[in-house]
Order: structure tokens, then C-alpha cells, then sequence
């Protein structure tokens, strides 16, 4: 098998993807279907926020005590821990 150049192979790719474009109708998504996806995307993308929340809000929390047991300031922590809680709060009460 012959190997291809670099340049060869993404002029390959491209052309293989406009043949694909022209050969394939965009108009056949329905609107619904669309709408339904939209709204899935929106959920996922909250539901990934209050994940991620809850770790950072853990991470802080053992940052807090390790301060705390070291006879540290905690706090900075204290005030990340509250502005994150604040955060989570308000994508509890959004639905």
C-alpha cells in the first residue's frame, strides 16, 4: 500500500467531507428533534455545574480542615466555602 503525504491525506479528508455535505440533506433534522436535543443539552450542562460544585465544595472543605488541624488561618477557605454553598444554592432553587 502506498503511503500518502501528509498534504495529500487532509486534501483526501476534505474532499471525502464535502462529497459527504453535498451528498447529504441537513434539512431532514425535524425541528423537534432539534428542540429535544437543546433542552437535554441545557439539563446535562446543569446537572455537569452542580457535579462539579459538589467537588469543589468537598475539596474546600477538606482544605478547610487540614488548616484547621495545622492550627492555620482557615479563613480564605471559610469564604470559598460560602460564595461555592451561595452558588449551589442557586442552581438548587433554578428548574
Amino acid at each position: 500500500m502506498k503511503k500518502m503525504s501528509d498534504d495529500a491525506y487532509e486534501k483526501k479528508i476534505q474532499h471525502m467531507r464535502e462529497l459527504y455535505l453535498e451528498n447529504h440533506d441537513k434539512s431532514e433534522l425535524s425541528a423537534h428533534m432539534v428542540a429535544k436535543l437543546s433542552f437535554l443539552d441545557h439539563f446535562r450542562s446543569r446537572e455537569n455545574q452542580k457535579a462539579r460544585l459538589r467537588r469543589q465544595l468537598s475539596e474546600l472543605e477538606i482544605k478547610r480542615c487540614r488548616a484547621t488541624l495545622d492550627r492555620k488561618s482557615s479563613q480564605k477557605f471559610e469564604q470559598k466555602l460560602a460564595m461555592k454553598k451561595a452558588l449551589f444554592k442557586r442552581l438548587l432553587d433554578e428548574k
